[in-house]
């Protein structure tokens, strides 16, 4: 059952993802001397705001996004200030910056929740289950180490689980490294059954991991390795959108990751809330670099054709051509967002 308190923090840490993306762009706008005419968090009407030197600061009611309002960003300025008046490099820098923000404050908190481990589960069999101790697994024997499942390679115990259920149904074809060389098994009918472990009933595959010991510097290249599945899962979601293996009607919005997020929040432990947390910020970084128009990553692609065109034919496209592409993207994403908040308040409401 939602709390007021979980609620509140779901918003909150909703906001604060979106903050941290803006300051971004923010700070290294600031930095290279462009015009700043307005940093706000939140949309829609103003609550209340101040102004400081030429920049405008504000909070508005729609907890959810924000902007950094740049002179020349959107529209035609002969000001020396304007963001089209910096270098390519400079523009370049500043539009990434958001999603870089985003990135490394997902990865700062997989940092503090696995930085104080001792121990950790590597993808290496420790004990296969009963049924399968004379004969091994298919072939995988206690002391494999799990290198790749389907040409994915596996960096984390957990990948295992994820590759096999990603390809369920398929043959598998699996790279261990076994006394140093790398063993090649392909056509594995792997599949979830009651065995037994240590004496226990046991429904699964029928694999143990061993756990090993580990050190702060450790935890640290863990939690780089988490944050880049968290990028690889990513990834399988689009894949997955454009190949029709999930639905659009699937996508969740800002109202279905904020109940999500209020959802686990109303858990006692608390390490799962920033863990979503994480994986949400290193998603809204991803999401914003794709070259698609309105988004920063469609900003970045323009960047780089008019570099290429001016190197080739000495000209570049028009900004208000590019404006255009932009403004019409816009509109599609507020279609998409419409659609998407419609399904999320259904799936409360029927849920």
């Amino acid at each position: 059952m939602s709390t007021p308190l979980s609620i509140l923090l779901a918003i909150l840490a909703f906001g604060v993802m979106i903050m941290l993306h803006e300051l971004g762009h923010f700070l290294v706008a600031k930095a290279f001397g462009v015009q700043v005419n307005e940093f706000a968090i939140g949309m829609g009407p103003k609550l209340f705001g101040f102004k400081k030197g030429e920049t405008s600061y504000s909070l508005r009611i729609i907890p959810v996004g924000g902007f950094c309002a740049m002179e020349g960003e959107d529209e035609t300025s002969e000001n020396p200030r304007a963001f089209t008046s910096k270098p390519r490099w400079q523009r370049f820098l500043i539009l990434v910056s958001g999603a870089f923000m985003n990135l490394v404050t997902g990865f700062v908190i997989l940092m503090f929740l696995i930085a104080p481990a001792n121990y950790t589960t590597v993808p290496v069999i420790d004990e296969v289950a009963e049924e399968y101790t004379e004969t091994g697994l298919c072939g995988i024997y206690p002391g494999d180490k799990i290198v790749k499942i389907n040409g994915e390679r596996v960096l984390l115990a957990s990948d295992v689980s994820l590759f096999l259920d990603r390809y369920q149904g398929a043959p598998y074809t699996v790279v261990v490294e076994r006394d140093g060389k790398n063993v090649t098994l392909t056509d594995l009918p792997l599949e979830q059954k009651q065995l037994t472990l240590d004496g226990e009933p046991f429904f699964g595959f029928g694999i143990r991991y061993r756990v090993e010991e580990t050190d702060f510097w450790g935890n640290m290249k863990l939690a780089l390795l988490h944050g880049y599945d968290y990028v690889r899962m990513i990834r399988y979601s689009l894949v997955d959108l454009f190949t029709g293996k999930v639905g659009a009607d699937q996508m969740s919005g800002p109202v279905g990751i904020t109940s999500m997020m209020t959802e686990v929040a109303t858990q006692a432990d608390y390490s799962g809330f920033f863990n979503l947390i994480a994986f949400i910020s290193i998603n809204l970084g991803v999401m914003n670099l794709l070259p698609l128009p309105a988004l920063d990553g469609g900003r970045i692609f323009f960047i780089v054709i008019n570099a290429i065109s001016a190197l080739l034919f000495k000209k570049s496209i028009p900004a208000k051509y590019e404006g255009y592409v932009h403004l019409v993207g816009l509109g599609l994403f507020l279609l998409l967002f419409l659609y998407v908040t419609v399904n999320d308040i259904i799936r409360l409401v029927t849920t």
